[in-house]
C-alpha cells in the first residue's frame, strides 16, 4: 500500500511537471544565457542582455521588464546615426517567428537606471519579462564583468580598422579633438584623397592658404578649451563660489561656439573653393572613407565627454565607511544620489544627442543658422551639466560636516 502511495505521488509530481513544462512551451519563447553588465561602484545605470528565441509560427514581441534592483526598467536598442552611435528607448523587441533575437552591447538591450544597490560580478539579479502573447516569465541573470561589448578581441580589432592603426599619442590627439569639436573634418578628404577630386592647381594654393590661415586657430581653441574645462575642476574641487565657476563656463562655452562657427566657416569656404560635383564627391568620400565608424561609448567616456566637474560621490562610495556618517546623512545622500543621477544622466544623453545632429546637419550642408541654433542648444545643455554638478557639491557640504567634507576633498585630490 505504501509503495502504491509513494507510486501515485511520483506520477502526480512528474505529470505536474510536464503540464507546467509543456504550459511554457506553449507560449513559445525561451531565454538563453541572460546576463546584467557590472558597473563601477556609485554608477546608477547597468543594462542587461540575452537571447530571445520564438519556437511559434507568430512573430512575438517582449514590451516589458521590470526588476527590484532598478527604479526604472526600459527596452533600448543602440542606433547608427550621423557617424555617431546614439541610444534611444523603444516600445517594444521582436522575435520573429521561429526565430530569435540578440540583446546584446551595441544593439537590443534592457537598461537598468536607477539601481538600488551596487552590483558585482558573481551577483544573481531577477528580471521579469513580458510579451505581447500574455507570457510572462521571471528569470535569473548573472552579473559579469565586461566592457560595454568593447576593448576585447572584437573591438580592439575594430578600432585598430577604423583608426588605421594609429598609435596611442595619436588617438588620445583625436580624441581631445572630438571632445572640443563635433563638426566634420572635410579638410581630411583634400589631405588624404585629393587626387580624386580633379582640382586645378588654383584650388589645391587655396586649399592650402585655408588650412594655413584657419589650423593655427582651430588649435589654439582646442586648447583654450582643454584649459578653461581644468580651471572649471580645480575651482570646484576648491570650493569657488557658483558665480566664479559660473564665468569659467561661460568663456568656456564661447570658446566651445568658436570652434564651431570656426569650423563652419572652413566648410563654406570649402564649397566656395570647389565646384558643385567636387564637394559632392568630398561629401561621399568622407562618407564612404573617413566619417567615425559605429562606436560603442561606455558612459563613464560619456560623462567625461560632457562633464569637466569633480565627482565626489565616488569618494562617499569608497571610504563612506571612514567618515563616521550618521543615520541621516547616509539616507540623505542615498536619496540624493537616486535623485540626481537619473537627471544628469538625461543631460549628458542630451549633449550628446545635439552633437550628433549638428555633425549631421554639417554635413548634410544645412544652413548657417541652423548649426549655429543647435551650437548654442549644447552650449547652454553644457552648461546646466556645470550647475547641476556645482548644486550637487554645495548640497554634499551641506549633509557633511567640515570635518567630513575635508576628508572626502583630500581623498578626492589623492586618489582621482
Amino acid at each position: 500500500m505504501k509503495r502504491l502511495f509513494k507510486n501515485l505521488l511520483i506520477t502526480i509530481f512528474t505529470t505536474s511537471l510536464l503540464l507546467v513544462s509543456n504550459a511554457s512551451i506553449s507560449k513559445g519563447m525561451s531565454i538563453d544565457e541572460p546576463y546584467v553588465r557590472e558597473v563601477p561602484p556609485g554608477q546608477k545605470i547597468s543594462a542587461s542582455f540575452m537571447t530571445l528565441k520564438n519556437d511559434t509560427d507568430a512573430e512575438i514581441a517582449l514590451i516589458k521588464a521590470s526588476s527590484d534592483v532598478a527604479k526604472t526598467v526600459e527596452l533600448h536598442e543602440h542606433v547608427h546615426e550621423g557617424g555617431m552611435m546614439k541610444m534611444r528607448q523603444v516600445p517594444k523587441i521582436t522575435v520573429p517567428a521561429n526565430g530569435s533575437t540578440a540583446l546584446k552591447p551595441g544593439g537590443y538591450h534592457i537598461m537598468l537606471i536607477g539601481l538600488q544597490r551596487k552590483i558585482k560580478a558573481g551577483d544573481k539579479i531577477d528580471l521579469t519579462l513580458e510579451f505581447d502573447n500574455g507570457t510572462k516569465e521571471t528569470i535569473t541573470a548573472s552579473v559579469k564583468k565586461i566592457m560595454m561589448g568593447m576593448m576585447k578581441g572584437k573591438i580592439k580589432d575594430g578600432m585598430k580598422g577604423s583608426m588605421g592603426g594609429m598609435h596611442m599619442k595619436g588617438m588620445q590627439k583625436m580624441k581631445m579633438k572630438k571632445h572640443t569639436n563635433p563638426m566634420p573634418n572635410l579638410m581630411l578628404v583634400f589631405m588624404k584623397m585629393g587626387d580624386k577630386l580633379n582640382l586645378s592647381a588654383e584650388q589645391v594654393t587655396k586649399l592650402k592658404a585655408g588650412m594655413k590661415e584657419r589650423g593655427p586657430a582651430i588649435k589654439k581653441l582646442t586648447a583654450s578649451v582643454a584649459k578653461l574645462e581644468a580651471d572649471i575642476y580645480s575651482a570646484s574641487i576648491n570650493g569657488e563660489p557658483l558665480n566664479k565657476i559660473d564665468q569659467l563656463a561661460n568663456t568656456l562655452m564661447q570658446e566651445r561656439l568658436n570652434i564651431i562657427k570656426g569650423k563652419t566657416a572652413c566648410r563654406e569656404s570649402f564649397k566656395e573653393i570647389l565646384d558643385e560635383k567636387q564637394y559632392q564627391k568630398v561629401i561621399e568620400l568622407y562618407k564612404a572613407h573617413i566619417m567615425p565608424k559605429p562606436e560603442k561609448m561606455n558612459r563613464m567616456a560619456m560623462v567625461k565627454h560632457t562633464n569637466p566637474m569633480p565627482n565626489l560621490m565616488k569618494v562617499i562610495k569608497k571610504i563612506g565607511n571612514k567618515l563616521n556618517l550618521t543615520e541621516k546623512q547616509v539616507v540623505e545622500l542615498k536619496q540624493w544620489a537616486s535623485e540626481r543621477g537619473p537627471i544628469m544622466t538625461k543631460q549628458y544623453q542630451a549633449v550628446m544627442q545635439l552633437e550628433a545632429d549638428i555633425f549631421q546637419a554639417s554635413l548634410n550642408n544645412e544652413p548657417v543658422v541652423k548649426i549655429s541654433q543647435l551650437g548654442d542648444a549644447i552650449t547652454q545643455e553644457r552648461i546646466r551639466i556645470i550647475r547641476g554638478k556645482v548644486f550637487c557639491r554645495d548640497n554634499m557640504k551641506r549633509i557633511l560636516n567640515d570635518t567630513q567634507y575635508k576628508k572626502v576633498i583630500e581623498f578626492y585630490k589623492a586618489n582621482f
